[in-house]
């Protein structure tokens, strides 16, 4: 379970982007994060893994807080936390395959990780992943050639290669055309349902967070608005979310 506590962060003092938000995230859930541009979407998801310092407040998951682990056991703790981004993150010179692998640099040493030494098994188990995905025909194929959001399934395979328990997702379907949009949308679902993720997800698509998630957490000027499941969101609380 993810259990966040009184999270705050501010880049001036009269500006918060976050306000003492609360979320709780469950097992095999996916929650969306709704709200306009600079509702701090990003700056919370960002939080829950640490890439970025808040100012208090308690990131946990499975009771462990993030915010008070030293720099290596975070960076251990972070092998339990797959990131998908908007821009996808992937290196358009090698191959689906290459970069799927990619995801297992961080259980490596360096010097494994240097000379990109995989094991036969992490080999297979990446081909499986690029299988799930429906990109077989494409794993060796470089991801310049790729669309959007074939691009965008690479990076969940990529992700999935750390054996996350959590999966954040930053905007995944900003960019995608409505087909491969409810394609993304579709894997995540499945993540959740048949491999027990937590899945936390930023979107600007209300239709999309109603459809798909389990729970919704709205945010305007840093400050939670809105908690509840999908069918509690009304076109009055969605209006005054985006006021």
């Amino acid at each position: 379970m993810l259990t966040v506590t009184a999270l705050s962060k501010r880049y001036t003092p009269d500006k918060p982007s976050l306000e003492a938000v609360d979320l709780q995230a469950d097992v095999g859930t996916i929650t969306a994060v709704i709200g306009p541009s600079g509702a701090g979407k990003t700056t919370l998801l960002r939080s829950l893994n640490q890439l970025l310092k808040d100012d208090e407040g308690q990131v946990c998951l499975d009771d462990v807080d993030l915010r008070q682990l030293s720099k290596r056991d975070l960076q251990k703790a972070r092998r339990n936390i797959g990131m998908i981004f908007q821009n996808y993150n992937l290196i358009d010179a090698l191959t689906v395959l290459e970069n799927v692998l990619h995801g297992c640099l961080g259980a490596k040493s360096t010097l494994a990780g240097m000379f990109a030494h995989y094991t036969a098994e992490e080999k297979q188990e990446a081909l499986k992943l690029i299988d799930e995905m429906g990109l077989s025909d494409f794993a060796y194929t470089a991801c310049k050639h790729l669309s959007g959001g074939q691009k965008q399934r690479v990076g969940i395979a990529r992700a999935l290669m750390q054996h996350p328990k959590m999966m954040l997702c930053d905007e995944p379907i900003a960019s995608l055309d409505p087909k491969s949009a409810q394609m993304v949308m579709t894997i995540l679902r499945r993540l959740a349902d048949d491999k027990g993720l937590i899945v936390v997800v930023n979107l600007h698509q209300v239709d999309i967070a109603t459809e798909f998630a389990d729970h919704i957490v709205a945010l305007n000027h840093g400050r939670k608005v809105f908690d509840g499941v999908p069918a509690d969101l009304q076109a009055a609380q969605i209006q005054a979310i985006y006021a």
